[in-house]
């Protein structure tokens, strides 16, 4: 004999006399009355509730052959799973997972457009042309790799495969992988992926170097061979440890020789927040020559690396990367022992980096004669000349 679909049951209840059980797909559900009889009562709401289930067992009745296999296939996959100790597969658990990555991939677009996406919306937020460029090198060679492949198809093991497949040193394939979690979170967050792949994917190890100086005699021998083109930009770099970028964005409205400070104002600055820096003596007397009441202080990158690599050649300086900033900081921690006052010239948000890269990489000695270099004076008071020494 069948099995009744719906029952109805007399309880001991404070509010309530009958319960009526029935069976909605998988699910067992309750539904308790008052009164038996009535438009209202239990009776009633059995005969309806039994011709619906009716209706519905018989829309579904004729299943295909291809619909009884899957039904077979989710029970023996269920049972299996639950065998090996997992629980919560179903057949409808299953079909919402794949419906789930049917939506996903309808809403994902693929890696170049994504990519090119990205960098428009960087630019039209203001991002700096070296950043720009940034994204251009290391991002668009994955974009192109994978550019008919959707963002939601690219996985945790396709990062590491391109990162770590790259000929570039470890500190680069960092600074690869950090932009592509970047550009992925992005994606995420307009719904092309459910998640950033980068987030698990393996950390390049880096070990990170000194970074280099110039000695005080090389700095005095580099300004003294520069043109007067490019003296202003090298001093503000060597002596105010003023980013590239923010030297390249430096008007001369923004140097206040009188008194005694450079703005590096919100728009220009790497952290988008406005800093004043501190112009020192030697600085002062570096710029003094060369001040003019507007205009940039910063000749165009191609003028200014022309002039540069013949003043380097000509005073026969090795140039570390980013010697410029490098020295100004490892010189002014130095000379000032204060990590906290020497992070707000740099327009660091904390001391961290400071210490990591630049403490007691510097004497106090070596300090004190980077700071008195001055154009009357190239060299420093602990270097003799030549001919002074003969």
């Amino acid at each position: 004999m069948a099995r009744e679909i719906i029952t109805i049951k007399k309880v001991k209840h404070p509010r309530y006399k009958f319960r009526v059980t029935f069976r909605q797909g998988e699910t067992y559900l309750q539904k308790y009355f008052t009164a038996r009889s009535g438009p209202d009562g239990a009776d009633a709401f059995m005969a309806e509730k039994r011709v619906e289930l009716l209706n519905e067992g018989r829309k579904h009745a004729d299943f295909t052959d291809d619909e009884r296999k899957a039904v077979i296939r989710a029970r023996e996959l269920a049972e299996s799973f639950a065998a090996a100790g997992v629980k919560g597969f179903t057949l409808d658990a299953a079909l919402t997972f794949y419906a789930d990555h049917l939506h996903l991939r309808r809403r994902s677009v693929n890696v170049l457009a994504a990519y090119d996406e990205f960098v428009e919306t960087r630019r039209k937020e203001g991002v700096s042309a070296v950043h720009l460029r940034d994204f251009t090198y290391r991002l668009e060679r994955f974009a192109k790799k994978h550019a008919k492949r959707l963002v939601a198809e690219i996985t945790t093991k396709d990062v590491d495969a391109w990162v770590f497949g790259l000929k570039n040193a470890p500190q680069s394939k960092d600074k690869h992988r950090r932009l592509l979690h970047n550009f992925f979170g992005y994606c995420a967050g307009r719904g092309y992926a459910d998640e950033n792949p980068v987030a698990r994917a393996a950390k390049v190890k880096v070990i990170r170097k000194a970074p280099g100086i110039l000695t005080p005699a090389d700095t005095a021998a580099l300004l003294a061979a520069a043109p007067a083109e490019i003296v202003p930009a090298l001093a503000i770099g060597f002596f105010a440890g003023l980013r590239t970028a923010e030297i390249e964005r430096l008007d001369w409205r923004e140097i206040d020789l009188r008194r005694g400070f450079i703005e590096i104002t919100a728009e220009k600055a790497k952290s988008s927040q406005r800093r004043l820096v501190e112009i020192t003596p030697n600085l002062r007397a570096w710029l003094e020559p060369h001040a003019q009441r507007s205009g940039p202080v910063r000749l165009t990158e191609m003028r200014h690396k022309d002039r540069f690599d013949l003043a380097r050649k000509t005073a026969g300086v090795a140039w570390p990367a980013n010697a410029c900033r490098h020295s100004f900081a490892s010189y002014h921690l130095a000379l000032h022992q204060d990590a906290a006052k020497t992070a707000l010239q740099l327009g660091h948000t904390n001391t961290a980096v400071l210490f990591q890269h630049y403490r007691e990489l510097a004497t106090p000695e070596d300090a004190k004669a980077f700071f008195a270099i001055t154009p009357s004076r190239s060299l420093p008071n602990n270097i003799i000349e030549m001919e002074v020494a003969a």
